[in-house]
């Protein structure tokens, strides 16, 4: 049952114990019912609640990474983004690869946009799951790889969230064979930009 439409449920059975209790049909019976509905009733709302936080928390830490990426070089060098973005996450968040392996999230963000790269993030869409416990990402990765060379990646995430919106984990796919990304980032980088257009001079 949905957690809400049960809410309304419990509110509705203390109202029609209440008002059997006041039509002179009370009971120590009826009272023990009527305490286990409120105290039912209360634990619904408190759980209820909690969602409501986490959700409004894991919108405000994605709308916070979004804002960095947006605009890298306004919040410093390319360490103190770094930082910033791994702020975000929980002391021990992973952004797990599918091709270049689980990386603690500090570390992982500095390689995405920095270590032996120049590449920015662009976010095409994104999503956050009711309970603000998951959210995810379509996005752009481009720039000049290791080798000096442009590449252009399209790629998504899911992220795992805390209860107070931070992330724990960040799974990373591309819809490309492994050895493609590979080549984008270390080799060749990529034959075209990722609408099929060459890359300008």
């Amino acid at each position: 049952m949905n957690t809400r439409i049960a809410s309304v449920a419990i509110a509705a059975t203390v109202v029609a114990l209440a008002s059997g209790c006041s039509a002179g049909g009370e009971t120590q019976d009826l009272e023990a019912q009527l305490a286990e509905v409120t105290e039912q009733r209360d634990a619904l709302q408190a759980e209820l609640d909690a969602i409501d936080a986490r959700y409004d928390k894991t919108v405000a830490v994605k709308a916070a990474v979004e804002d960095i990426l947006a605009d890298p070089e306004s919040y410093g060098t390319p360490d103190e983004v770094a930082d910033l973005l791994a702020s975000y996450g929980t002391d021990d968040a992973v952004m797990d690869d599918d091709v270049f392996g689980a990386v603690g999230l500090r570390q992982a963000w500095y390689n995405t946009l920095s270590n032996q790269v120049d590449a920015e993030i662009e976010t095409v869409q994104q999503w956050v799951d009711d309970d603000g416990s998951v959210s995810g990402s379509l996005w752009i990765w481009r720039g000049t790889n290791f080798a000096g060379e442009p590449f252009e990646l399209v790629g998504i995430n899911v992220d795992t969230h805390a209860d107070d919106g931070t992330i724990e984990n960040e799974w990373v796919a591309y819809p490309y064979p492994d050895e493609f990304v590979r080549v984008a980032i270390i080799g060749g980088g990529t034959p075209t930009t990722v609408t099929g257009e060459p890359f300008d001079e």
